[in-house]
């Protein structure tokens, strides 16, 4: 399941999220797959849509209405200069495409115990020359 991300904008915090629908929509509305426009935020070659699309699609995905997002949009990106915007664009997108931080591989659920800890040396695969942390008695 698709996770969003808590942003501090427009005085507040907001959650955005870009699930597989929003994003063809920004596909469609910026002529461009979401990587592509990515990169040209990353690389100061956007298109004004890039910088729009990404937060406005991001904070209907996050719950706002249609209508909120759009006033705020409006407002806090449109009635600004876009360059003071794409930051935040590019965290909502990539976001979508490569997860958060705190959205790591292989992280363990609430409730869930990391059993490698439990496991003695010789079960999790320390050599006896790394418990001692000199060399093996072998000549």
């Amino acid at each position: 399941m698709a996770r969003g991300v808590e942003i501090t904008w427009a005085g507040g915090e907001h959650e955005f999220l870009l699930t597989i629908e929003l994003l063809r929509a920004l596909q469609e509305k910026c002529d461009a797959g979401p990587a592509h426009v990515l990169n040209r935020l990353s690389s100061a070659r956007w298109h004004v849509d890039d910088v729009i699309q990404p937060i406005r699609l991001g904070l209907e995905g996050g719950g706002m209405s249609k209508e909120e997002a759009r006033k705020l949009v409006k407002l806090h990106v449109e009635d600004e200069p876009l360059s003071l915007s794409v930051i935040t664009a590019q965290a909502v997108l990539a976001s979508a495409l490569f997860g958060t931080q705190d959205d790591e591989v292989g992280e363990l659920e609430a409730g869930e115990a990391d059993q490698s800890a439990n496991l003695s040396r010789a079960e999790n695969g320390a050599s006896p020359a790394s418990i001692s942390g000199g060399e093996s008695s072998e000549t």
